[in-house]
């Protein structure tokens, strides 16, 4: 009786084996019933409908570990396979539950084969005897194996209890439960059509069991492809399932022009394109038969398919498969088509793979590419280029002819390229001839990339550049160095109070650069720090920047500067501040009537007649007036 056991056991293992050799080792991966999904959900039980092993193991429960981390994994398979069994086949079901969860822990260092051999197992017995427990542990991992294992749990629920599983993932949210009905119905291969069909119309629905039996009749080599081509087609006439026979119809599509060649895409054609409800099906038959053949495929529904055409070619994908195999082929063919939205997105899509693919043969014949595309070519392509070869990138933007293009490329390069290698990008800017027109427009675009990896040099290089100050509007006079000093702030407030005292008193630039800063201290809660800043100013600018802060204070903290604003200096001051308290108001309705009450003992008189004319003003929607008054009284 031993020795039968022995060579029954031995021919499990063996069984066990010739299945690892077919399927392969797979992580744990989402579900979303693809024919790999299939092999790698299919496994035998190891467990019977109590949860027993059904073989036996010569490891007590004495010698199994409590913590996984002491497992020793074996190298052969057969090995392998016997171990999980003898350990898995012990625990209770807290100690499996405990098992599982130690094995999401990123702390457990072993090969995602093994991981996943030990999780499966677990989940394999434990659904035997609760399969909620196992559930809730599987829809509790917050990671992207979840819908892996939670799928393996409901393929073996579906095999021990397939009453329980529905009515389980019927009783989940819409959004969760839509993730498992095709694994229930692929679960039960051992029923018929009718049977699967009952399951999915419990599940809510039906064409759940006519996509798995349309999988499963082309699963495997197709040996009669018209035969299975009309049994699909047909029954999906019958039942109304013309929109999930796409995927079947295409794999038996491809059997049957390989068997008898293209002559027979007419016959495929005729039999789907008539009927309305293959609107999606027809395109996933083409976009498979364009696998290997995409210019072929391509022509053929232009020349055959009417009207039908341009819908089909687009919902079928094939040009953009084309354009990632051949894009230059891709774009040589659509020149003959007509002027539309779908072929100007035909070209943008070979044009982003060709630059992808190839970016210093796009650019070298950029000519061959429409206009009104040649400058996202180029800018495609020399950041391709520049992320491997910034120099060489930056040869072919100097040989673009339209200074149009050639800026907006280039700039894109500089602010590329300033993030790999920063000293060698401003080199290349500044190594233009100064006369070169090129080179001082690429220079701010160089300081604001240069900001985010050298954040003084960008700072001491925009000092140097020239505040223009022939400027109709005064209040815009302002040097570069306030836009970049206002960046440095955001990420390093210590560093931008640094170089504020070097910001160049010209225009608006030391008011707006100093409420800048404030503005970042408010957001801090260094409210006092930002009052304090202000005092550096000239007189003259300090009533520009305490209106600046007082904006800003309001938008971060409308409560805190009530409170504050007898601390402001100056009458004129505080008036113009009460006099935004109301307009904040007015527009945002955050103050009490008792609190705007309290701010109006600091308007001046003038600042009262000012709150009287702008009471009816429609802030949304002034007219060109009311809106002069408004620049008037908040000019900034």
């Amino acid at each position: 009786m031993q020795n039968l056991f022995s060579r029954s056991l031995i021919l499990l293992a063996g069984l066990l084996i010739g299945i690892l050799a077919v399927t392969g080792v797979l992580i744990l991966l989402p579900d979303n019933e693809t024919s790999s999904d299939s092999e790698y959900l299919e496994k035998q039980p190891l467990w019977d409908s109590e949860g027993k092993s059904d073989s036996t193991s010569p490891v007590g429960s004495d010698s199994i570990p409590s913590n996984i981390n002491d497992l020793v994994f074996p190298i052969h398979a057969f090995e392998l396979k016997m171990s999980i069994v003898s350990w898995v086949q012990t625990l209770s079901e807290n100690q499996i539950l405990d098992w599982l969860q130690q094995s999401i822990e990123p702390s457990w260092i072993v090969t995602d084969a093994n991981r996943h051999e030990l999780q499966t197992a677990l989940l394999q017995k434990l659904v035997t005897t609760a399969p909620e427990r196992a559930f809730e542990f599987a829809w509790s991992v917050d990671d992207e194996r979840k819908l892996g294992i939670a799928s393996i749990v409901i393929r073996e629920w579906a095999s021990v209890d397939l009453e329980g599983v529905i009515a389980h993932v019927n009783g989940m949210g819409p959004g969760e439960s839509s993730y498992f009905p095709q694994t229930i119905v692929a679960a039960r291969g051992d029923l018929n059509l009718d049977q699967q069909r009952e399951i999915a119309i419990k599940l809510g629905d039906e064409s759940y069991a006519f996509s798995n039996y349309f999988q499963n009749l082309t699963g495997g080599k197709i040996e009669n492809p018209k035969e299975i081509w009309y049994e699909i087609s047909n029954l999906a006439n019958d039942e109304g399932m013309e929109e999930v026979s796409g995927y079947a119809l295409g794999r038996v599509a491809i059997a049957w022009v390989e068997k008898e060649g293209k002559a027979v895409l007419d016959e495929i054609v005729s039999s789907m394109s008539s009927d309305s409800e293959y609107h999606s099906a027809l395109p996933q038959v083409f976009r498979a038969l364009a696998a290997d053949e995409p210019e072929e495929i391509f022509d053929y529904i232009l020349q055959n398919l009417g009207d039908q055409a341009p819908e089909v070619l687009e919902r079928s994908r094939i040009a953009y498969d084309w354009a990632h195999k051949d894009p230059h082929g891709l774009l040589s063919r659509v020149e003959s088509l007509p002027a539309s939205r779908y072929r100007r997105n035909i070209i943008s899509s070979a044009v982003y793979q060709w630059a992808t693919k190839n970016p210093q043969q796009l650019l070298s014949n950029l000519e061959l590419i429409p206009q009104e595309h040649q400058e996202d070519a180029s800018r495609n392509a020399i950041r391709k280029l520049a992320s491997t070869s910034p120099s060489k990138a930056a040869k072919y933007v100097l040989q673009i002819s339209d200074y149009s293009t050639q800026l907006s490329v280039a700039s894109t390069l500089v602010q590329d390229w300033s993030y790999q290698e920063a000293g060698a990008a401003t080199d290349w800017v500044y190594g233009l001839p100064e006369s070169e027109p090129l080179r001082s427009a690429l220079i701010q675009p160089l300081i604001q990339a240069l900001v985010y990896t050298d954040p003084r040099e960008a700072f001491q290089l925009a000092l140097e550049q020239p505040v223009n100050e022939q400027l109709d509007d005064p209040l815009s006079v302002r040097g570069f160095e306030v836009s970049i000093l206002s960046v440095i702030a955001y990420n390093d407030l210590d560093l931008a109070i640094e170089l504020l005292p070097q910001v160049r008193d010209r225009g608006q630039s030391k008011a707006l650069a100093y409420a800048t800063i404030a503005s970042s201290l408010i957001e801090r809660g260094e409210t006092q720090q930002a009052m304090n800043l202000g005092k550096q100013l000239p007189n003259q600018q300090q009533t520009h920047y305490y209106r600046r802060i007082a904006s800003s204070w309001m938008l971060q903290d409308s409560k805190g500067l009530l409170k504050a604003i007898e601390d402001f200096p100056t009458n004129e001051t505080k008036s113009r501040i009460a006099l935004q308290v109301h307009m904040f108001d007015k527009m945002m309705q955050t103050y009490s009537a008792d609190e705007l009450a309290s701010v109006d003992k600091y308007l001046t008189e003038e600042d009262r007649k000012n709150l009287e004319a702008i009471r009816d003003i429609d802030l949304m929607n002034p007219s060109e007036e009311e809106r002069k008054v408004l620049e008037e009284l908040f000019p900034y």
